[in-house]
């Protein structure tokens, strides 16, 4: 071969470019009618045909003997030229490498000079989001003003990084990738052009691993047939998976089997089968995912699959393990040890039998220290009537305890509360002032109350607050006239002042 396929086969004219109609229609009645814009931006993924589509329309408006469907005769000196690379009027520059704004000024000075021999000086600016914001801010005048024998088609993969300036100045179009069904037409022209043939799960693998771009399918493609044997003109998928450092089906299955079995041996030495075969860990990584997305949607539609691990896992299973191979795929990404990323996955999925069995005897432990608090709580339930006074009397102080950090102020209150009787499932506690029994006695208080019970006592009970009129109280109990009257936190006499630490936490919670 010549040159490589995607340069040999690359489009020559807007009927040959498949899947951008949406494109071409508007260009080809913009060429028959002569109504063309100064500055074209093109919009797409790599391999689109972008760059192709520039070079057609630089073609179309120079041709010597344009068709009148709009398309460029393909066969006049200028459009021969074009197609070899030497039409001095089509000027193609490199974003990348040509930045700054030194290039854009030496573009400048270029422009004013007519064509050399075609209508227009056309000048496509690939890869134009690279340009410094200087090198746009030159470039601006340029697009707002040209002559009227320049042309500017501009091309970028991310247009989200072009100045709105930029954008507003130019006709937009979109490339969009390829479908499946586009991208095999696109191989399957080329190959015949070589006088090879396909096989039908070859061709799949192809596709799949263009991605939607064109280009990339060719390269794909040059790839396989400078490896292939030559034999029968036939490529096998056999061969594609070995040129391309795919994996195949068999080595995810067996990968997965061994995870879900719990077998760390066996995915070990799979995993250095895949490297010893030189498959590519980026792409094993992504056709994993492609083998449980399929598995998914089976389980979801509830079909089934032949695949080993298949059976063996639930839908939450597959959910674990897209999660871990998508980790996977993002720390493939410039990691010097692929291996290692890869191997990491096995102690996430398979324990060791060591630790399994403590696992099982922790679990066994667990579930018998639950079965026994469980018929224990049952049994507290149950015996209401067991409940003695003593019994309250002698946990009393949980309950405060249980409240405070929820609520403060109750903790304070029911801190100097003492039970003085329980009968007929009512709880009597005495508290020394009627502000305390209010605070005790709102519907806020009762339900905290009644919970904290329940937690401690394994039963609820009423609770009937009484005020001990015997108290004698060196202060009013309003609440205001406590505040007014206890020193500050700052002041030295609030820390030598002896106050009960109950009444200190109501402040405390103000």
């Amino acid at each position: 071969m010549s040159s490589v396929l995607y340069r040999k086969y690359r489009s020559q004219n807007f009927d040959e470019l498949i899947g951008q109609e949406q494109v071409t229609k508007i260009l080809k009645n913009a060429v028959k009618a002569n109504q063309l814009s100064h500055a074209y931006l093109f919009v797409g993924s790599r391999g689109t045909g972008k760059t192709s589509t520039a070079r057609i329309l630089a073609k179309a408006i120079n041709c010597e003997k344009p068709l009148k469907d709009g398309n460029p005769c393909g066969k006049c000196s200028i459009c021969k030229s074009i197609t070899d690379g030497n039409f001095l009027d089509l000027i193609e520059i490199d974003a990348a490498s040509n930045r700054g704004i030194d290039q854009i000024r030496e573009l400048k000075e270029k422009i004013e000079f007519s064509p050399t021999k075609g209508n227009y000086k056309v000048y496509i600016v690939d890869e134009v989001h690279m340009l410094t914001t200087e090198a746009f801010n030159a470039l601006l005048k340029t697009l707002e003003e040209p002559p009227e024998h320049v042309i500017f088609i501009l091309a970028t993969t991310e247009v989200h990084k072009l100045p709105p300036t930029i954008l507003s100045r130019c006709q937009r179009y979109d490339f969009r990738l390829g479908t499946d069904d586009e991208i095999k037409e696109v191989i399957e022209r080329s190959a015949k052009g070589e006088g090879v043939s396909i096989e039908e799960d070859a061709m799949k693998l192809l596709v799949s691993n263009a991605r939607g771009s064109y280009r990339d399918a060719l390269s794909l493609l040059d790839v396989v047939f400078s490896g292939a044997s030559g034999k029968d003109k036939k490529i096998t998928e056999e061969e594609v998976r070995s040129l391309l450092g795919l994996p195949d089906i068999e080595m995810v299955d067996q990968l997965l089997t061994g995870l879900v079995d719990n077998d760390p041996k066996k995915a070990l030495k799979l995993i250095a089968y895949i490297e010893e075969k030189g498959v590519n860990l980026q792409q094993f990584a992504a056709y994993t995912l492609e083998i449980l997305r399929e598995a998914l949607v089976a389980k979801i539609q509830n079909e089934e699959l032949e695949y080993q691990f298949f059976e063996k896992v639930s839908q939450k299973d597959i959910l674990r393990f897209v999660k871990a191979f998508l980790d996977i795929e993002r720390s493939l990404k410039g990691s010097s040890n692929q291996s290692l990323i890869i191997e990491m996955i096995i102690p996430e999925f398979c324990t060791n039998q060591e630790d399994k069995e403590e696992e099982e005897e922790e679990e066994e432990e667990e579930d018998i220290s639950d079965e026994y608090l469980s018929k224990e709580k049952r049994k507290k339930k149950n015996a209401d009537v067991s409940i003695s006074f003593n019994d309250i009397k002698k946990d009393w102080y949980k309950v405060a305890n249980a409240i405070k950090p929820v609520h403060k102020h109750l903790y304070a209150f029911l801190g100097t509360s003492k039970p003085i009787k329980f009968e007929k499932g009512k709880l009597y506690i005495e508290v020394p002032f009627q502000f305390y029994k209010d605070q005790i006695d709102s519907s806020e208080s009762k339900g905290a109350i009644d919970k904290v019970l329940k937690d401690i006592f394994y039963v609820s009970f009423d609770i009937i607050c009484t005020v001990n009129e015997a108290t004698k109280p060196r202060m009013r109990t309003d609440v205001n006239v406590v505040l007014k009257n206890i020193p500050s936190k700052k002041s030295k006499s609030f820390k030598n002042s002896k106050i009960p630490p109950e009444v200190e936490a109501i402040f405390e919670g103000m």
